[in-house]
């Protein structure tokens, strides 16, 4: 539980501080988690998500696609369970002690999470640059991609385009 609480406090405090800045006018700080979701490196806008936690106990349900992964009780809560990695390239996210669970905030959706390989942490878009090349269209990574000092791709995750898409929308097998 200790783990669970100082996560919350991290995440809670990193909103804060860009809360803060925007109220005091200053450069925005960091406003992306970089995330790894199979071999894509992702950033996801940290107004999308509301925590991030260690995985819970997965409750499985029958009769879905394999991306949806089940149910977790988050703190009384009910979240259903998705793995991008999953809908993204058909391979499943490993999940190990660096795997977590992103909940996306309710500004976007009720009662949503997804899993990913790993944190890498905060970044600045600033700290990037736009590759002209566009990424291939999907479910829920926009088309623009970034490339950081050490060369490495940035996809962007768009949450409210995920949970409207027309794969997401259905799980179950047909």
């Amino acid at each position: 539980m200790a783990k669970e609480s100082t996560l919350r406090e991290y995440q809670t405090n990193i909103l804060a501080r860009l809360e803060n800045a925007k109220k005091a006018g200053a450069e925005t700080p960091a406003g992306y988690l970089g995330v790894v979701i199979g071999s894509k490196n992702v950033l996801v806008n940290l107004q999308e998500i509301s925590e991030t936690l260690p995985i819970t106990d997965l409750h499985r349900v029958p009769l879905v696609k394999p991306w949806f992964l089940g149910v977790a009780n988050v703190r009384g809560v009910l979240y259903a369970i998705n793995d991008l990695a999953q809908m993204l390239e058909q391979t499943f996210t490993s999940i190990s002690s660096n795997a977590r669970l992103l909940l996306i905030s309710e500004a976007v959706i009720s009662n949503v999470a997804f899993v990913v390989d790993k944190l890498i942490g905060l970044r600045k878009l600033e700290d990037l640059t736009l590759r002209e090349e566009l990424a291939e269209e999907n479910a829920c990574l926009k088309p623009q991609t970034y490339q950081d000092a050490e060369n490495r791709i940035w996809h962007m995750l768009d949450c409210a385009q995920l949970v409207h898409s027309k794969e997401y929308a259905i799980p179950y097998e047909v």
